[in-house]
C-alpha cells in the first residue's frame, strides 16, 4: 500500500513539474519567439520573381509590448524584400493601452522597415475596435505604408497584382468586389481567412491572411473548435484550392501571427514572419 502511494505522489509532482513548465514556456519562452516561414508560390503566369514579405497580427498593446517592433523590423529588413504587406492588428485595444505606450517609438521603427518597391497594409478587426480605427490609417501612412481597401495595386514589371480587402467582420465590403477580373498573377491579403470563400477570379490567386494567431494556444481536437469568428475551418498553415472548396485557382497561407490578446500566452504557435518567393513556372 505504501509503494501505490509512493507511485501516486510520484505521479502527481512529476504532472505538477510539466504543468508548471508548460506554462512557464507558455508565457515566458514562446512569446518573445520570432520564426521566418519560407514558401515559394509557381505560377503558369509570366511572373518576375520576386519577395514578398506577410507580418500580421502584432496586437502590440498589454500582452505584447511595443519594444518588440526592434526584432520584428530587424528580421524583416534582413529578408531584403521586394514588397512588404502587414495583414491587420496592429494593436491589441488602443482605449486600454494608449496612455502606455510609446507611439512614437512604435512609428519610428515601423518607418524603419525597408521594401524595394512599397509596404502595404490592410484592416484586421482590432483596427477598428477599442478606438483604433481613429487612427489606424494615418499611423500606417507615417510609417510608409499604403493601406488597400478593397482594391489592387498593379505591378506590371512584375507582372503581379496585390490586393487588399477590408476587414471582414467590422469593414464594409460590398461582395461584388471579392470576384477580381485580372489576367495577372494576384497575392490578395486579408485579414480573416475566410474570404477565401468568397473570392472568385479567372487568374491565379495567392491569399496572405492571419486573425487565428493559429489558435494561439494549441490544444488538441479542441483549439480547432474554438477559433474566432471569420475563421472560418482555417486555423494556419498552408490551404490548397482543394482544401479552402473553391472553384477559383486560389491557394492560402494562413500565419500564426506574432502578438497575442485575451491572454499573455502562446502554446505551439510561435510567432512568424512569412517570406514568399513568387516564381514562374515555366
Amino acid at each position: 500500500m505504501f509503494r501505490f502511494l509512493k507511485r501516486v505522489v510520484l505521479l502527481i509532482l512529476l504532472l505538477a513539474i510539466l504543468l508548471f513548465g508548460v506554462a512557464g514556456y507558455a508565457y515566458y519562452i514562446e512569446p518573445d519567439l520570432l520564426r521566418v516561414k519560407c514558401l515559394t508560390i509557381r505560377t503558369e503566369k509570366e511572373v518576375k520573381p520576386c519577395k514578398i514579405v506577410f507580418f500580421t497580427d502584432t496586437h502590440f498593446g498589454k500582452y505584447y509590448e511595443e519594444t518588440h517592433v526592434e526584432d520584428i523590423v530587424r528580421k524583416i529588413n534582413e529578408r531584403d524584400a521586394d514588397f512588404v504587406i502587414f495583414g491587420g492588428d496592429l494593436l491589441d485595444n488602443y482605449a486600454r493601452d494608449r496612455n502606455s505606450m510609446d507611439m512614437a517609438y512604435l512609428e519610428e521603427k515601423l518607418s524603419e522597415m525597408q521594401a524595394a518597391v512599397g509596404k502595404y497594409a490592410v484592416w484586421g478587426n482590432h483596427d477598428y475596435g477599442g478606438g483604433a480605427v481613429r487612427i489606424y490609417e494615418d499611423f500606417m501612412t507615417s510609417c510608409g505604408f499604403e493601406l488597400l481597401n478593397d482594391e489592387g495595386r498593379l505591378f506590371e514589371s512584375y507582372g503581379i497584382k496585390i490586393w487588399g480587402f477590408d476587414d471582414y467582420l467590422m469593414g464594409g465590403t460590398d461582395p461584388s468586389l471579392y470576384t477580381i477580373e485580372s489576367d495577372y498573377f494576384h497575392i490578395i491579403a486579408a485579414h480573416e481567412p475566410v474570404i477565401s470563400k468568397f473570392i472568385e477570379s479567372d487568374s491565379d490567386n495567392f491569399l496572405l491572411s492571419g486573425h487565428t494567431h493559429g489558435g494561439q494556444v494549441t490544444i488538441p481536437f479542441v483549439t480547432s473548435k474554438l477559433l474566432p469568428e471569420g475563421s472560418g475551418t482555417f486555423q494556419k498553415g498552408f490551404y490548397s484550392a482543394e482544401k479552402i472548396e473553391t472553384a477559383a485557382s486560389l491557394r492560402m497561407y494562413v500565419s500564426d501571427g506574432i502578438g497575442m490578446t485575451r491572454y499573455p500566452i502562446r502554446f505551439l504557435n510561435i510567432p512568424e514572419i512569412v517570406e514568399v518567393r513568387i516564381m514562374s513556372a515555366k
